[in-house]
């Protein structure tokens, strides 16, 4: 029986000067990096074998019971992936960083779709 924790998000380290611009009008648009799963494992704690079947030959063998381990994390892993877990994190993580931005009097916050282009750089004044 395997129990499993999944966290997915947009790694910000990722986030380049090229992927942000403002308008004239003060408005950022920003380019965020594709969400990414950072870890998928089991919860030792509530996970465990519900049988263990061995024979009067075998030993209990631990390359089966770490393989099982494995297998139960790449399915908890594909299960948060089918339930939506990388949509869930991109919104997660624009919603986080509309709430700063507006928070630090940008007038508003236009997220660019990994791919597409951003709008050309804000004109600045001559001095």
């Amino acid at each position: 029986i395997a129990h499993g924790v999944v966290i997915a998000g947009v790694d910000l380290d990722r986030v380049t000067p090229d992927d942000i611009r403002f308008d004239e009008q003060g408005r950022a648009y920003l380019r965020l990096p594709a969400p990414e799963v950072f870890v998928a494992t089991l919860d030792n704690e509530r996970s465990y074998v519900y049988d263990r079947d061995t024979g009067l030959l075998t030993r209990g063998d631990l390359t089966l019971e770490a393989a099982a381990r494995k297998a139960a994390e790449d399915e908890i892993r594909q299960a948060a992936l089918e339930d939506g877990i990388l949509e869930q994190a991109r919104v997660n993580a624009e919603s986080a960083l509309y709430r700063l931005l507006r928070a630090l009097n940008i007038p508003d916050v236009i997220f660019v779709a990994e791919g597409e282009a951003l709008p050309a750089p804000a004109a600045t004044a001559a001095p």
